[in-house]
């Protein structure tokens, strides 16, 4: 039966269960570059692989995160598209990635509103934000540094803090914020805002803090994102999408936390790490 044409014309509706906007969260606005966005599961090998657009990680034989789990289709828009079909459960849970490490993977799970088919639809549109990575575009004229955090002082026995949450406060207001990889780095650019808290000059402290788990959690050989903390969106209003909330569990250890500082329109390397002790 028809909802909206005559009996004598064929009709084909669909709905949106899930509309998946990913933001750039340095810039504020959409991410241009395409990403996969994935349904979650154990990413099963498939020949798709072959296909897929190159990598390092692929070009060394690591285990491809997302493998044959059901992709959510990108339109030109940047936009990608979860269509409702009988059957879909709430909540859904979803895998962004970035084969070229552009931005730091999340997994979040988001809620499939109630009443798909009223004529006044609930929200159904997400927003996640996507922190700088890696290989992110940057400005010669960036201010940040690249860090690395890792569980134990000692040089010959360290091991990464895979998916770290980092934060740089000046006077208590945060100015910039990062997600770490699974080797244990991050990328952490400050806002523009930074200058503003304190004397114009060339060098500016900032006091950086590393979130992370209570202790290590073990690597799957066949899934290298299943370590990686689910987000969970229970209700709106939406404090999940956005990347500022920690995951459950996650704190700051005591030497996980000290000042840096930085000069204005330079991007620091070569810094000491930062370090948890379980």
């Amino acid at each position: 039966m028809n909802e909206f044409l005559p009996p004598s014309l064929i009709e084909r509706v669909e709905r949106l269960a899930l509309g998946i906007e990913p933001q750039d969260a340095l810039r504020a606005m959409r991410v241009a570059q395409p990403i996969e966005i994935a349904l979650d599961g154990v990413p099963a090998p498939t020949s798709r692989a072959l296909r897929l657009a190159p990598s390092w990680d692929r070009f060394f034989g690591f285990p491809d995160p997302l493998g044959g789990l059901a992709r959510i289709p990108r339109h030109n828009s940047c936009r990608h598209a979860f269509l409702f079909k009988p059957g879909v459960k709430s909540p859904v849970v979803i895998r962004l990635f970035d084969r070229q490490r552009r931005f730091a993977p999340r997994r979040i799970s988001y809620p499939i509103p109630a009443g798909i088919h009223s004529p006044a639809p609930p929200l159904r549109i997400r927003m996640p934000a996507l922190f700088p990575g890696a290989a992110y575009d940057l400005s010669n004229t960036a201010t940040g540094m690249r860090g690395r955090v890792t569980w134990r002082q000692s040089v010959n026995n360290e091991e990464p803090v895979r998916w770290a949450r980092v934060e740089a406060r000046v006077g208590g207001n945060v100015v910039g914020r990062a997600h770490g990889d699974d080797r244990g780095e991050f990328l952490l650019l400050l806002d523009t805002s930074a200058v503003g808290l304190q004397d114009l000059s060339a060098d500016l402290t900032v006091q950086v803090t590393v979130f992370g788990p209570p202790a290590p959690v073990p690597v799957s050989a066949g899934d290298p994102l299943a370590d990686l903390p689910i987000e969970v969106l229970l209700a709106d209003p939406d404090d999940v999408s956005p990347g500022g909330k920690l995951p459950p569990a996650y704190a700051s250890t005591a030497l996980s936390s000290r000042p840096v500082t930085f000069r204005l329109g330079v991007l620091l390397t070569g810094q000491d790490k930062f370090f948890f002790n379980p």
